[in-house]
């Protein structure tokens, strides 16, 4: 655009050499007119940008790691003349990993006319995804001049952590229980009197000493009474989220709402660590699935870090999980948060679980040992995420679990699928 300017300066220079020399009237139109162009070529820019109508949409408010998200650019010019060039900045950001990019549309409008411009944008990490449109500028025909607004459009898409199969379950038969838990099955009937399931028509087998007599009166058909099953394990999934810290990660995270000017790229070591903290996700998305697969109700637990306190939440439908994990997702970068276990031990908080799966990327062995101490009739099996070969488990500390009687499930990040299907297989 320099040289647009540079080169109309020179015509003007020339127009204005030729009014001076030949002293013509026409000539002098001529010049008058290449000196007020510009200006009016800058107001129908300015008046056009505000004309032009921007709509961010997608078909999917959801999708997985590297799914095109489909997003949608909806134009609509509403002035009486044609846009010649518009250039549109895009920012998206993950919200919860601090990551962010940005791409940039150029255009061009017919007056009175709508368009739709596409963008398939993928990410290779879960997350909350913020589209926002940072600005929109706008240039006159010749080039000269340009205008750039800002708008406030943005749309949100989540991309949830990738879910393996794990092929058996988790839970096994000889690890219940024997527990007064005081819950019972929402899903299955069962024998206990203590509580009643559900009141159904009579059918051929049933025993005659669960017909409900008044509700039989009154109904005048057979009515009886399905007793509950009473839950005989207590099932909670620990999950550590710790991104490592990085220069202004908060900051960072805030950088389309205040409009902070740039997005920081990070190098491979860090983009390394970015991997762990959504293997963890992975991991906790793989083990609640197997967990729901086989009709085990459970809880999720997780320290948050914007609020300082603990999050816990009761799953038993596939609904229950996705509203966790999109609690989750909605975290913003999770840096240095301490053990789900320390504040339990703080206070001396001691739950009644039969079983416990603690996913992290690092340990903390004060706190998991001292968790453990007050919960020896807990089934403790701790799902531990990294670069083995760089970060491994050390032979000591794999003696020290064992004499807790701490199941540890060792999964590289270099080749998760395989690492979590085989979580089941070992004891």
């Amino acid at each position: 655009m320099a040289r647009n300017k540079l080169g109309y300066l020179l015509f003007l220079i020339a127009a204005g050499f030729f009014a001076i020399l030949y002293n013509e009237y026409f000539i002098g139109i001529i010049f008058l007119t290449a000196v007020v162009l510009p200006l009016v070529l800058l107001v129908i820019a300015v008046y056009c940008s505000f004309k032009v109508i921007i709509k961010l949409d997608s078909t999917t408010k959801t999708a997985g790691k590297h799914e095109f998200l489909n997003l949608t650019v909806n134009l609509n010019n509403t002035s009486i003349f044609p846009i010649a060039r518009m250039n549109i900045v895009i920012e998206y950001y993950n919200e919860f990993l601090g990551e962010g990019n940005k791409e940039n549309i150029q255009v061009t409008l017919d007056q009175k006319s709508f368009q739709n411009v596409s963008c398939q944008i993928s990410s290779k990490y879960s997350g909350n995804i913020l589209f926002k449109v940072k600005s929109i500028t706008l240039y006159d025909y010749f080039h000269i001049w340009s205008f750039t607004r800002k708008s406030k459009q943005e749309i949100h898409i989540t991309v949830l952590p990738e879910t393996y199969e794990i092929p058996v379950d988790l839970i096994k038969e000889n690890h219940f229980i024997n527990i007064d838990s005081g819950i019972y099955s929402t899903i299955r009937p069962g024998d206990d009197p203590s509580e009643v399931f559900s009141i159904r028509e009579y059918r051929e087998g049933d025993r005659p000493n669960r017909i409900h007599r008044k509700l039989t009166l009154k109904q005048e058909q057979l009515m009886v009474k399905e007793y509950s099953e009473p839950v005989k394990e207590v099932i909670a999934v620990f999950l550590d989220l710790n991104c490592p810290a990085a220069e202004n990660a908060h900051s960072k995270v805030h950088s389309l709402l205040f409009e902070t000017p740039h997005i920081r790229y990070h190098d491979g070591k860090y983009e390394k660590k970015l991997q762990i903290v959504d293997g963890l996700l992975d991991c906790a998305m793989s083990v609640a699935y197997n967990l729901l697969i086989y009709e085990h109700r459970f809880k999720m637990l997780w320290y948050e870090n914007d609020n300082s306190e603990h999050k816990e939440i009761s799953i038993q439908t596939e609904a229950d999980c996705l509203a966790a994990i999109g609690q989750l997702l909605k975290l913003q970068y999770p840096v240095n948060n301490p053990s789900i276990f320390s504040e339990q031990n703080r206070y001396g908080i001691k739950q009644n679980y039969t079983h416990v799966f603690y996913i992290t990327s690092e340990f903390r062995e004060e706190d998991i040992f001292e968790w453990s101490e007050n919960h020896k009739d807990t089934f403790f099996t701790i799902l531990y995420i990294n670069y083995l070969d760089k970060n491994p488990v050390s032979e000591k500390l794999k003696t020290v679990l064992r004499e807790y009687n701490i199941i540890l499930h060792e999964i590289d990040s270099n080749n998760m699928e395989s690492a979590i299907k085989a979580v089941g297989f070992i004891a």
